[in-house]
């Protein structure tokens, strides 16, 4: 009897549940949301033709996890969206037995929050978007050999927005 009545319970309480839940309530994998900056590789020896990265272990400062990304020509990290800068370590050849070659880099912004809607709430576009490689000169374990920002407002995912020559 017991049995029943708790399984009956839940029951109710799921369908209760589920039918609460409106269309809207649910943030459509198509909507736009907060884009990650969009980064592409080129050779520094030939500008014009894209260059994969080989194991490289992207780490932010004051984290201690990294993304780790195998072999590729294009990549798409996550800005701050609570403050106006966020500060990469780049780690080409990660995996190597030597750790590889480091570069730092520091993305400056300020943030503009706009309203979504209510199941997906707000986004976060970047402008006024600005990078630089940190100690270019008194690192000797450079591999960055210039950076160019192509897009100084970060709204979407589907340009590039900045450029990497090794």
């Amino acid at each position: 009897m017991r049995k029943t009545l708790f399984t009956s319970f839940i029951v109710a309480g799921m369908l209760l549940l589920f039918s609460s839940c409106e269309r809207d309530d649910i943030c459509a994998a198509a909507t736009e949301t907060t884009p990650k900056l969009v980064i592409e590789f080129f050779d520094v020896n030939n500008p014009s033709n894209p260059k994969n990265v080989r194991n490289l272990a992207i780490r932010e400062i004051e984290k201690d996890t990294a993304i780790l990304f195998n072999s590729t020509s294009s990549i798409a990290i996550p800005l701050k969206t609570d403050a106006n800068e966020t500060t990469y370590v780049f780690n080409l050849n990660a995996l190597a037995a030597s750790g590889g070659l480091t570069d730092t880099l520091s993305f400056s912004y300020d943030t503009n929050e706009l309203y979504v809607n209510r199941a997906c709430g707000f986004k976060v576009n970047f402008i006024d978007f600005r990078a630089e490689v940190e100690n270019p000169t008194t690192n000797t374990e450079n591999w960055i050999s210039d950076i160019q920002v192509r897009e100084n407002s970060i709204q979407n995912e589907f340009e590039t927005h900045l450029y990497i020559f090794y």
